[in-house]
């Protein structure tokens, strides 16, 4: 599998992060909510490289959603959250985070063991264990947990969990080597009356983001950068569309930068680690459809991009299983005529929808419409003054389909398809820096 050595230096890498104390590993865990979600992230995490200099964040939905290097504009912090992770899922995969030796690690994790319904005791020992391996294998990293916040949805057998969970885990934090942040006092109130979440919790709001950063930018080192800045939308959205936008507008600008802008091929790409060089952002969303990108560029022109690399459509076929190609590139005309009059000094790069993998239940008629918009969209380079970047081809069998050996699902992407999709980018000066 060709790797983007220049890039990722992988090998080396990681035979150098994993020599010292070794611990013993841990079983797979027997639940997931997600596994394929989970497959597709772990996988890629275990590809990419944690240096002695690094701060990670691990853990489940609220460092998996947070944009922490952005948040402190700091390359150095790498997130490792996977969301609907649990203790049994950090506990696996926690050791060979720490045998890379990092500077500090966060964990924030034991939620979604409280709506699992695991007992507050096993929670506890889940934590203790995970602090324990990381001692273990790094005895000089600094090593924090982000206690569990409470919302007002949850059932009063889960509330006295979470609380017997908070209170027993800060008892033992002196013992344990590691320190407690009360992100439960920072953020229950706000959540429970609306201001930082429009969903009990599930999503923070870019206000909800802001409050978290702050609460833990002692221990980061660095003050936190992001402020909310919402609006409303027109378009009927979700509440992660929701979520996801009122956090890049908490950001500050990003002026010259390379975005990357899109649905979840994008939002799931830890793109700053594929080209590491401090000038690429990830401003994907995963469901978005052709007309929610369009809407959120509000927030994207303001930064004046040296390039974008766009890609879409995938879920307004996935919507909408009789629409035609030639309406989805509608939509996608009406997107590209806007990026081009409202940011003509960009460079615009329109990438080829992807095909999907017959293992996906969307897959019948899903490539056959695929390939006419490509065809379409290939066909209006020149028209709008855009680079055509064929992904499609890079990633698809002899069938056409989406490579199995690409996809956790048969829609999103493994390591391995990433690693494809990153070494087409990195061909000649695409990926550099326009001023």
């Amino acid at each position: 599998m060709r790797r983007i050595l220049f890039v990722l230096t992988l090998a080396a890498a990681l035979a150098a992060g994993c020599t010292g104390n070794r611990v013993a590993p841990v079983s797979e865990p027997e639940w997931f909510t997600n596994k394929a979600y989970f497959t597709e992230k772990n996988g890629m995490y275990e590809e990419l490289p944690v240096y002695p200099s690094n701060i990670v964040m691990v853990g489940d939905d609220y460092i998996d959603r947070g944009i922490w290097s952005e948040f402190y504009a700091d390359t150095t912090i790498k997130n490792r959250g996977i969301t609907y992770d649990a203790t049994p899922h950090v506990l696996y995969r926690i050791g060979r985070i720490a045998a890379q030796k990092p500077w500090k690690i966060f964990v924030s994790v034991g939620w979604n063991d409280v709506l699992h319904g695991t007992p507050a005791d096993e929670i506890v020992r889940n934590i203790d264990q995970i602090f324990k391996i990381i001692h273990k294998a790094s005895p000089k990293t600094k090593c924090y947990w982000l206690n569990i916040v409470g919302t007002k949805d949850l059932t009063e057998a889960q509330e006295e969990c979470l609380e017997a969970v908070n209170e027993q885990v800060a008892d033992m934090a002196g013992k344990g080597g590691f320190e407690v942040i009360d992100i439960d006092a920072a953020l229950r109130e706000g959540i429970e009356e609306g201001k930082y979440s429009w969903d009990n919790g599930k999503y923070l709001n870019g206000a909800g983001y802001e409050v978290l950063a702050q609460a833990i930018e002692r221990q980061i080192g660095k003050p936190h950068l992001n402020h909310a800045n919402d609006r409303e939308y027109p378009l009927e959205v979700s509440d992660y569309y929701k979520h996801r936008v009122s956090m890049f507008r908490s950001l500050p600008e990003t002026e010259f930068k390379i975005i990357m802008l899109g649905n979840s091929l994008n939002n799931n790409a830890p793109w700053a680690e594929l080209f590491p060089l401090g000038y690429v952002v990830n401003r994907g969303i995963s469901g978005d459809v052709i007309d929610g990108v369009r809407q959120r560029l509000d927030e994207i022109i303001p930064d004046r991009p040296s390039k974008i690399f766009l890609i879409t459509g995938t879920n307004d076929l996935v919507n909408e299983p009789e629409l035609p190609a030639v309406e989805a590139w509608n939509r996608y005309e009406k997107l590209i005529k806007e990026i081009r009059d409202q940011l003509p000094g960009t460079a615009l790069y329109v990438q080829s929808m992807l095909p999907i993998n017959p293992m996906s239940k969307f897959y019948e008629g899903f490539n056959s419409r695929v390939s006419e918009i490509n065809k379409l969209i290939e066909a209006g380079k020149e028209r709008y003054e855009y680079f055509y970047i064929d992904i499609a081809s890079k990633l698809s069998d002899d069938k056409g389909d989406l490579d199995a050996n690409y996809t956790t699902d048969g829609i999103h992407l493994s390591a391995a398809g990433y690693f494809v999709w990153s070494a087409e980018l990195a061909r000649g000066s695409r990926m550099m820096v326009q001023f």
